[in-house]
């Protein structure tokens, strides 16, 4: 285990349906799932990735979105990169995009939605930048879009499940834009809140 690893949780339910309420050895410790899945899944695209390329599913009816003209050639710059993370797509003239094959990690009902976020993305992205960053920016707004939302009702499991899939990443404490996965609430600190400690 890394030195940033987190200590084993005990995942108690959810609070409005957007954070975890855990407790470990030292206090309690609250986890916003939205932000902890992205984490979990930016690492897991990174692993496969690293095997080679993500595993898509192709359309039985091709999606045909229609961006700007900056947004469509943003993305057909990133084509390969797209390809690896398996996203397929074409020129479908008159300014679309046809799109035959998805990742297999989003939601049908995401598709859209992440595709016009990546094409934002890399259309702000510095053309002949560092080939490594498209990649890296392409994976976290996946993992951003396939991950569980605020306001998911999770079940037991599931807490239990992203609990223990965010203690085993090696950048457990933020997702990949920065912001913090967990908050803890140690037990000197709680003695403290109680008046039980000076």
């Amino acid at each position: 285990a890394s030195i940033d690893a987190v200590r084993p949780m005990l995942p108690l339910g959810q609070f409005r349906d957007t954070y975890i309420i855990a407790v470990d050895e030292d206090g309690l410790v609250i986890i916003d799932q939205h932000v902890a899945h992205e984490r979990v899944l930016f690492e897991q695209i990174g692993e496969r990735l690293a095997q080679g390329r993500l595993p898509g599913q192709r359309l039985i009816t091709p999606l045909v979105l229609e961006i700007s003209p900056a947004q469509q050639q943003a993305l057909l710059q990133h084509r390969d990169d797209l390809d690896r993370l398996g996203i397929e797509l074409d020129e479908f003239g008159g300014g679309s995009l046809r799109v035959s094959t998805v990742p297999a990690i989003l939601a049908a009902g995401d598709v859209e939605h992440t595709l016009r976020g990546l094409a934002e993305d890399l259309e702000g992205l510095e053309r002949g930048g560092r080939a490594h960053e498209a990649l890296r920016r392409i994976a976290a707004t996946m993992a951003c879009h396939a991950a569980v939302k605020a306001n998911d009702p999770l079940a037991g499991a599931e807490l239990l499940k992203l609990v223990e899939a965010l203690r085993r990443c090696s950048m457990p404490y933020t997702c990949p834009h920065g912001r913090p996965t967990l908050i803890e609430l140690n037990y000197r600190e709680l003695e403290k809140k109680f008046g039980r400690l000076q």
